[in-house]
């Protein structure tokens, strides 16, 4: 069981615990926790990633030699063998990490399986692309199936098998869909506008699922969703808007520092990450702009980089200060909402 740290300090405060024991206890744990699990966690980890990168994006053309049939034969028995043993190991609460990560191997190898089928029966379109390797570099909607398929699987074994990572291969897999479906949505004569737009339609519905899964309490669950979710939206709101002039161009400004607010009050890095670089992109365009060709620029990218170093030191010195006025802005309503306990 996974235990947050706002959960703990709420039990902790319940039980009549002062709180300063109680962080103080928190920080035992977790450098307890960290002494005895953190090496074998990144074996665990290193050693299911070296699987998956074998069994997805490091797939040679040499597998084609299988044919269709093949593919779907040896895809089945390293799904079964990964479930298998993965089944057994969930039962053992020492092990509960190398089991789950088993589980997620046997989800990855789910489209391969799909394209080894389709393959086999004839029923690729036309169209497709003729080798596995290219389900993750070129955007078809003749993936479609091999997507939903991982997304299903996925969700049936997160159903059985309560553990994070496999929420991995679930928004990989649908980010991957929100590509491979446009030309379905909207035609193969699809323009870029049309493209960005459902981009960021869908990163908005893959944060709205992660924002979810927090309100559930659960915030281990929600990295995935709201990594793939930012990508999605922020890299279609990116594409809208620059060489739209400088309305817009402001605009974007104004969203890029609202995913930094929400950064703070979501308590998600990955929105912060990227609401700087689009604050950056915004503020390198009018540097570039106002300064193009002028022995001004380094000195000006310069200042910019130093006040926003600035700026992190202030917020890490009065970041719970600087927090708490924030929520002090939104309805006590609205902090009921929020995943996380406001103080």
């Amino acid at each position: 069981m996974e235990i947050s740290k706002e959960q703990f300090l709420k039990v902790a405060s319940k039980l009549e615990l002062s709180d300063q024991n109680a962080k103080a206890l928190w920080k035992a744990l977790e450098a307890a926790g960290a002494k005895d699990s953190s090496m074998s966690k990144l074996l665990y980890y290193f050693g299911a990633m070296i699987v998956i990168s074998a069994l997805t994006w490091f797939m040679s053309l040499g597998w084609m030699v299988f044919g269709g049939g093949g593919i779907f034969l040896i895809s089945i028995v390293y799904m079964i063998m990964f479930g298998l043993v993965g089944a057994k190991l969930w039962r053992k609460e020492d092990l509960k990490t190398p089991a789950g990560l088993l589980i997620t191997m046997a989800v990855c190898v789910t489209p391969l399986a799909i394209y080894g089928l389709e393959t086999y029966l004839g029923v690729f379109p036309e169209d497709g692309i003729d080798n596995y390797h290219s389900f993750y570099s070129a955007i078809k909607s003749s993936w479609i199936w091999m997507e939903i398929g991982t997304i299903v699987l996925g969700l049936v074994a997160l159903r059985f098998y309560p553990f994070p990572f496999l929420t991995a291969p679930i928004f990989f897999a649908a980010w991957f869909l929100s590509m491979d479906i446009i030309p379905l949505l909207i035609g193969n004569g699809s323009t870029f506008e049309q493209k960005a737009w459902i981009s960021l339609f869908f990163g908005l519905f893959f944060l709205l699922i992660a924002f979810a899964i927090d309100l559930k309490k659960r915030p281990q669950y929600g990295f995935w969703g709201y990594l793939f979710g930012t990508i999605t939206f922020w890299g279609g709101l990116t594409c809208l808007c620059f060489g739209k002039g400088e309305i817009v161009l402001f605009l974007y400004l104004l969203i890029n520092l609202s995913l930094i607010v929400l950064s703070i009050i979501l308590k998600r890095k990955v929105l912060i990450i990227f609401g700087a670089i689009g604050a950056f992109s915004y503020f390198g365009h009018l540097a570039y702009d106002l300064f193009e060709n002028s022995i001004l620029f380094p000195f000006v990218l310069t200042f910019l980089g130093l006040v926003v170093i600035y700026l992190g030191i202030l917020y890490q010195k009065n970041s719970e200060r600087i927090e708490k006025k924030i929520l002090n802005f939104f309805p006590k309503g609205f902090k009921k909402l929020l995943p996380f306990e406001a103080d």
